[in-house]
């Protein structure tokens, strides 16, 4: 069994960290700029990137475990 799943799970932690760096630089370029549009929009945005970050980082070590007990069997195969 491919270790994808886990391998996805970890990627989809990073992307949501990259996402919370790029609204956090946006919204310090917009604040630079005087948008107040783009700021309040992506100063609203930001905390649900970090609540999906979160939640990604907390359900790791259940994937992982998830994981370890399937690849234990040699009949399961992971679904495609």
């Amino acid at each position: 069994m491919s270790d994808e799943v886990v391998k996805g799970a970890m990627a989809g932690y990073v992307f949501e960290n990259v996402e919370i760096a790029t609204y956090t630089v946006l919204i310090a370029a917009a604040k630079a700029a005087g948008d107040k549009q783009t700021q309040a929009a992506c100063e609203k945005i930001l905390p649900q990137e970090k609540a999906m970050a979160k939640w990604i980082l907390d359900h790791l070590p259940e994937i992982t475990e998830a994981f370890l007990a399937r690849s234990e069997d040699p009949e399961l195969e992971a679904k495609k």
